[in-house]
């Protein structure tokens, strides 16, 4: 390879496609190309003793890739980033059986102490951690700062070589574009969480720890084993697009119906009257929503409900909360019906004890629709599917 310049695109400077993308060349028709293999795959294709002479970047990408040979080094690093990715996630899950708020009670609490905690879990702020954010309240794990460790150089080597993956990420210009793109979103999602809440740990926001499971998305990077599979969907919605837009349509115009009939058989019903928290407002003695008996309350011509002779004060008039509404009807509007009109038309009918004779004839006429409606996209992304995998298949006989 001597005083030969590296080609991005080819092992030996071809400039094939992948076997599995039915391209322009040779007279196809462009508008039928399906996506194949991305630029790293050419890389790839090389042996270890081509891929060990490439320069520093290009081996880097392929390490990060889990396809550099030599070695075996690419198959190493993506073996210990999948088992990083299970292994926080798997102590994500497990850390809620030992947060002591909780499960302080629990006869299996105390088989996790402060060193099994301080090394998996990060329950508690006296692990000995907490010198890694600012503040005394910071509470982490050593798998967790590990992992954000080797994740955090992994973005940085990434955001280096984005280039080799693309050339719109050359430069700095494209260096900004790559930062929205879907795997660098992954990314910062996995890791930025954590540097926030190391330098804020008196904020108490629960949903960074949960921003732990976009993990789980990093695994698609993996050998590109999955990139076919999300290719595949984006050509089918691609192709099918104006056909999935008029399901869609459909679907829409069918669901706002629904929840119009289920206003107007059931609006007047007092069995879908739901009191959410009596203890709050209503006579003592009532403290779950089943105690409220909603055949003493009464709904008036606005909608609101009064259900003073059951124990509750009427809509506005408690005084500790002015403008509280101790009971409602949860079909008092078709925005409000909305939400239990799509369960139904999903198949689940949580209120079916509680429907009129007329929510029942809507409901019964609801089943029948959604088979019809609702099943007509998963029609369509089959077929679209289908006719995909025809066409490789015939591309690679070709």
């Amino acid at each position: 390879m001597a005083g030969e310049s590296t080609p991005l695109l080819g092992g030996g400077g071809s400039t094939d496609p992948s076997p599995l993308s039915i391209a322009g060349g040779g007279g196809g028709n462009p508008a039928k190309k399906i996506r194949g293999y991305d630029q790293r795959n050419a890389l790839a294709r090389r042996d270890a003793s081509e891929q060990s002479s490439l320069p520093l970047r290009e081996r880097v990408y392929l390490v990060l890739e889990g396809l550099y040979k030599p070695h075996g080094l690419g198959r190493i690093y993506e073996s210990v980033v999948v088992g990083l990715i299970l292994s926080s996630i798997a102590a994500f899950v497990v850390a809620s059986l030992f947060v002591e708020k909780y499960n302080g009670d629990a006869p299996y609490f105390d088989l996790c102490g402060r060193t099994c905690d301080a090394l998996f879990f990060g329950n508690r702020d006296d692990n000995g951690l907490g010198w890694l954010g600012r503040g005394d309240t910071f509470n982490t794990s050593v798998l967790e700062a590990v992992t954000i460790l080797i994740f955090t150089i992994d973005y940085v080597l990434r955001l280096w070589t984005a280039d080799i993956e693309s050339s719109k990420y050359a430069g700095w210009t494209g260096r900004l574009r790559y930062v929205p793109s879907f795997y660098s979103v992954v990314d910062l999602l996995s890791t930025v969480p954590f540097y926030y809440d190391a330098l804020n740990p008196d904020v108490d926001v629960a949903a960074t720890q949960f921003l732990r499971m976009f993990r789980f998305f990093r695994m698609l990077r993996i050998e590109g084993r999955f990139n076919l599979a999300l290719d595949l969907f984006a050509d089918v919605f691609a192709e099918q697009k104006s056909v999935l837009g008029t399901a869609c349509f459909i679907g829409t115009t069918t669901w706002i119906t629904v929840a119009s009939l289920f206003y107007v058989a059931e609006r007047r019903n007092t069995d879908m009257i739901y009191c959410p928290n009596p203890h709050e407002y209503c006579t003592e003695g009532i403290l779950e929503p089943d105690d409220v008996d909603t055949d003493l309350c009464v709904i008036d011509s606005w909608g609101f409900v009064n259900c003073t002779d059951a124990g509750c004060p009427p809509y506005g008039v408690d005084g500790t909360h002015p403008f509280a509404e101790p009971c409602y009807n949860l079909y008092r509007s078709i925005p409000s019906g909305a939400y239990y009109s799509l369960l139904n038309l999903f198949g689940e009918f949580p209120l079916i004890d509680q429907h009129s004779a007329a929510g029942k004839v809507v409901g019964t006429l609801t089943a029948v629709v959604a088979v019809a409606v609702f099943a007509l996209p998963t029609g369509l992304i089959g077929n679209g599917i289908e006719d995909l995998l025809g066409g490789r298949r015939g591309a690679e006989r070709a």
